[in-house]
């Protein structure tokens, strides 16, 4: 339905004041390499981080900063000055091994009252390790994505507001 003139006078004419800061976390190396695919877009403050553990993080053991994170130019980041000032989180996984990385993160991310989203990559995965990567992150995501090809990550991206 068209609004009329008059109508249009009541409409707010400039773009949100406020723009969303976006924290991207890779889990692991298929995520990464998902991830490093669309950091060149023009994002709308979204920073991308990578997971760079090798072995296994024990969440109870493992303080906000002691979780190796790294930029896409390959600088070390900490998860603490990363989370200033976030309004939404992301955690890309494509394997279920990651279920300590992700609880410290999310940990994090809940203390801070941040919104954090899971975006499992399914692309050439079998139904039974989707299901895995699914439950390793239901538990501390509030909205979780399950995203059948690498392109849908971009899309989806970019309805958070990233």
């Amino acid at each position: 339905m068209a609004a009329t003139a008059a109508e249009a006078r009541f409409r707010v004419q400039y773009p949100n004041s406020k723009a969303r800061v976006s924290r991207v976390f890779a889990l692991d190396q298929h995520a990464a390499e998902a991830m490093y695919a669309i950091t060149e877009a023009p994002w709308n403050g979204a920073h991308f981080l990578t997971v760079t553990t090798r072995g296994d993080v024990v969440p109870d053991e493992t303080g906000i900063d002691d979780l190796p994170l790294s930029t896409p130019d390959g600088s070390p980041a900490l998860l603490s000055e990363e989370l200033q000032g976030a309004n939404v989180v992301i955690l890309l996984s494509s394997q279920h091994s990651n279920a300590g990385a992700a609880e410290v993160i999310a940990r994090e991310a809940y203390h801070r009252n941040i919104m954090t989203v899971g975006l499992t990559l399914g692309q050439g995965a079998s139904d039974e390790r989707v299901n895995a990567v699914v439950n390793t992150l239901r538990p501390f995501t509030s909205v979780l994505v399950v995203a059948s090809d690498n392109d849908y990550v971009p899309a989806m991206l970019s309805a958070l507001r990233a």
